[in-house]
C-alpha cells in the first residue's frame, strides 16, 4: 500500500541528496581513474545522472573533488571525535589515537589522488586560494580535538595544539608521498612505524596510571609493626 504520509522533499533536500550521491560515486570514479582521467561524463554515470545535472550541482571536477576532500575531512574528525567520546581512559583515548593516525596515511590511492590534486592546484591561482581554505579549515579541526584531549589528560604541551597539529599533518603528507615508492614489505613496515614515532615524539602522552595499593608515598603504619 502506497505510504500517503511519506513527505516529499523540498527542492533545496533534493539537490542535496543529489550532491551527495555525485560525491560519494566521485571517490569511487577518482579512485579507479585519477583525477585528470575521470571525466564528467563517468562522473554523472556512475552517479546515475546525467551531464546536465552534474552541471546543475557543480562548476567543475574542481569542484566536486573540494567537496570530496571535505567530506574526508569531515569524516576524520568524527572518528577523532568518537575516540575521545568513547574512550574514557586517557592512556586508551592516545593509543586509539595513535593507532588511527599510522592507519590513516596508508590509504595509498587517496594519496596519490591528493598529490595529483595539489600539483594541480598549484598551477591555478583560485583553485590554490580555495585548497588552501580547506587546508586550514582540517587545521583547525586537528587543533581543537587536539587541545581538547590535552585538557582531558591534564597535560601542558610544551608547543601549541596547533603546532603540533600542523608538524603532524606535514610528516603524514610526506610520509604518505614516500609509501607510494614503497617497493617491500619491508620498506612499508618502516613507514608504518616511523608515522608512530612521529606521533609519539609530538603528541603528549599521558602518565601511567599508580598500581593499585601503591597510590601516595606514605607508608602504611601498621605495615612497620
Amino acid at each position: 500500500m502506497l505510504n500517503m504520509n511519506k513527505r516529499r522533499l523540498t527542492r533545496r533536500e533534493s539537490q542535496q541528496l543529489t550532491r551527495v550521491k555525485f560525491i560519494e560515486s566521485a571517490e569511487r570514479v577518482f579512485a579507479r581513474d585519477g583525477f585528470d582521467a575521470a571525466s564528467v561524463e563517468q562522473l554523472a554515470a556512475e552517479a546515475n545522472f546525467s551531464r546536465g545535472a552534474f552541471y546543475s550541482n557543480f562548476e567543475s571536477k574542481d569542484e566536486l573533488f573540494l567537496a570530496l576532500l571535505d567530506k574526508k575531512r569531515i569524516e576524520a574528525q568524527h572518528a577523532l571525535d568518537a575516540i575521545l567520546r568513547e574512550k574514557n581512559d586517557a592512556n586508551e583515548r592516545f593509543q586509539a589515537a595513535r593507532d588511527w593516525y599510522a592507519d590513516q596515511w596508508q590509504q595509498r590511492t587517496w594519496t596519490v589522488l591528493r598529490t595529483e590534486f595539489n600539483l594541480r592546484a598549484l598551477r591555478q591561482r583560485t583553485l590554490r586560494k580555495r585548497l588552501s581554505a580547506l587546508w586550514r579549515q582540517e587545521l583547525d579541526a586537528y587543533s581543537d580535538l587536539l587541545a581538547q584531549y590535552l585538557s582531558q589528560a591534564g597535560l601542558t604541551p610544551a608547543e601549541s595544539p596547533r603546532t603540533i597539529a600542523l608538524s603532524l599533518l606535514a610528516a603524514a603528507q610526506g610520509l604518505g608521498m614516500l609509501s607510494m615508492l614503497a617497493s617491500d614489505a619491508a620498506f612499508e613496515s618502516s613507514l608504518a612505524e616511523s608515522r608512530k614515532l612521529a606521533f609519539d615524539r609530538l603528541v603528549p602522552r599521558p602518565p601511567d596510571p599508580a598500581p593499585r595499593g601503591r597510590r601516595g608515598s606514605k607508608e602504611n603504619p601498621k605495615e612497620k609493626r
